[in-house]
């Protein structure tokens, strides 16, 4: 299926809900104050205006999704994969896409957020759940007759299935591009780490997933670097404790993140489990494939259940194959990124002399690579840091 199909999916339901919330033609439809105002194109300038928009159809300057032996992109997981490289690239922290939580590929809407809080995406699901309630009420004839003159490949009866799988999802275009300027200065490493434990080298964008490459970050659930690895899990590799947490030490953390996949791999077999099971656990992952006999993720995705294994855990594999399709392809999706070039330490160099030679702050390149200057409090020859202008 083209992603051409998914737009046009988003679309059509939009018309057909404002039709039946309104209960007019489409081009007279006045949404309620308790619902979004679809109808009004000025609201949704990204959705109705498609002049405005990247193209979403294949065409000969669309990178392809690449895949390969050991990290294969199963077909009915192909437009999920499609999904997570518009929200990486497509949408920015001011838009939500409204969509079906089961399958991500079936879009709804696209409306602009004012804080982008969760508070804020949950009740814009609310909203959504709302106005499908109220097309099912619509009569058959009437959905029909809504229907024909468009000719699109859509279902009705996924409208109504959705209604209780809305999820809004906040862009991520910003997020995504701090990352890729964060991930130069690591990446090489990354890469290097990986090749001894004979680990694919594409697994190095894995944190584009986990941290956008921020070697602080810090999650509600305790997780924190490059890697987000919890303490329990680090604790098998890494000093954590109360004086030192060697995960914030980017060389570290990849040593570890390697050595958890490594072993996950040599447990499940295959490479889309072994990062299934970095978010998912070894031990939830192997109890899912022994529950179902076999080790294909996508039938695992379509068919466990479990109520540890949400949209986060059917979803990783998918976001990470999106991630490193993006980030090889950053010139395409991020053309107007700024001038950037990476520099390698020599003897003698100092933060201000390295800052003044590129007529950048010293604020400016420690916050550039961050993740570079947290495994040590100075310099050392060979160390390459990203300067951006």
């Amino acid at each position: 299926m083209r992603r051409e199909l998914l737009w046009s999916h988003a679309r059509l339901v939009l018309v057909v809900v404002a039709v039946v919330v309104a209960g007019v033609p489409a081009a007279r439809a006045v949404a309620s104050a308790e619902t979004p105002q679809l109808a009004h194109d000025h609201e949704l300038p990204r959705l109705t205006h498609d002049h405005e928009l990247p193209r979403l159809t294949h065409d000969h300057e669309t990178p392809r999704l690449a895949h390969d032996r050991e990290l294969p992109l199963p077909a009915e997981l192909e437009e999920r994969v499609w999904f997570w490289v518009d929200v990486f690239t497509r949408y920015h922290l001011d838009e939500a896409i409204v969509h079906d939580r089961d399958h991500p590929e079936n879009v709804l809407a696209v409306v602009p957020l004012a804080t982008g809080s969760r508070a804020e995406l949950r009740e814009i699901e609310e909203r959504y759940r709302g106005l499908i309630a109220q097309l099912v009420k619509a009569a058959p004839r009437d959905r029909s007759r809504f229907l024909r003159p468009f000719q699109a490949p859509i279902d009705p009866r996924w409208i109504r299935a959705a209604q209780d799988r809305v999820r809004a999802q906040q862009g991520q275009r910003e997020v995504f591009a701090n990352g890729v300027l964060r991930s130069r200065a690591l990446l090489e490493a990354i890469r290097a780490e990986l090749r001894d434990v004979s680990i694919p080298e594409a697994i190095a964008y894995l944190p584009h997933v986990e941290s956008s490459f921020d070697a602080e970050a810090i999650s509600p659930a305790g997780a924190i670097g490059l890697w987000q690895l919890m303490p329990e899990t680090a604790r098998r590799y890494l000093r954590v404790d109360e004086e030192v947490d060697e995960r914030l030490q980017p060389a570290k953390a990849t040593r570890a993140a390697a050595a958890y996949l490594r072993t996950a791999h040599d447990a499940l077999g295959s490479w889309p489990l072994a990062i299934t099971a970095y978010n998912y656990g070894l031990n939830g992952t192997r109890r899912a494939v022994d529950a179902l006999g076999t080790r294909d993720l996508g039938t695992l995705i379509e068919r466990h259940e479990s109520p540890a294994f949400g949209f986060a855990v059917k979803n990783f594999y998918v976001q990470f194959l999106a991630a490193a399709h993006v980030a090889m392809n950053q010139p395409y999706y991020f053309p107007e990124m700024r001038r950037w070039e990476v520099y390698v330490v020599r003897q003698g160099d100092t933060l201000w002399q390295i800052a003044r030679r590129h007529g950048v702050t010293i604020d400016a390149l420690r916050s550039e690579n961050r993740g570079a200057l947290a495994d040590s409090r100075y310099l050392h020859l060979g160390q390459r840091l990203v300067i951006s202008g």
